[in-house]
């Protein structure tokens, strides 16, 4: 029961703090977006499968509180939950190396995503402007509160992995 009570209050906490802290923090008018940082910590700490609907509820919560087309946040953060999630079963959770890479990446790609699609759309600026404008900041940023997060979600008690193949079972050893 803990299990899945953890996220959902930590969800709700992070939608909380996206309406009320978010649009305080925001420098140049690039607001850190905490939902997407906590989508992708979550797919990093928790076993395979199962931040998928928190991507998907967390995305469109995400799309109705900023100016994002209504359906790329949630799209975005499924295949980036479904990446992260295969890419967790194989590389080290534990190695704050691994998460920060991983994370950042994740980040990056979603900020680069969306302003070609605000562009393809026909937003107003120049594809540099936008990049050196919202796309870095915001990438920064996001990362930053990934971090954040993911010191916190270590504190918590880690679920073990549904994908045990590259253990070795201790009664089953060769002589």
């Amino acid at each position: 029961m803990r299990d899945k009570l953890i996220p959902l209050i930590s969800a709700a906490i992070v939608v909380l703090l996206q309406i009320v802290l978010a649009p305080v923090i925001s420098i140049y008018s690039v607001v850190p977006n905490f939902i997407v940082s906590f989508v992708i910590v979550l797919s990093i700490v928790r076993r395979e499968d199962t931040t998928y609907l928190y991507a998907f509820v967390m995305g469109i919560i995400s799309d109705l509180l900023s100016h994002v087309p209504l359906g790329l946040t949630p799209l975005l953060l499924l295949l980036i939950s479904f990446a992260l999630s295969r890419v967790f079963e194989i590389l080290d959770k534990s190695s704050f190396a691994m998460v920060l890479v991983s994370s950042a990446v994740a980040v990056l790609v979603y900020e680069l995503v969306v302003m070609i699609v605000q562009l393809v759309m026909g937003y107003p600026a120049s594809f540099f402007d936008m990049l050196v404008a919202r796309v870095l900041p915001a990438t920064v940023f996001n990362f930053i509160i990934c971090a954040i997060l993911y010191f916190v979600a270590r504190k918590f008690p880690d679920t073990p992995s549904g994908n045990d193949a590259w253990t070795v079972d201790d009664s089953q050893r060769f002589r």
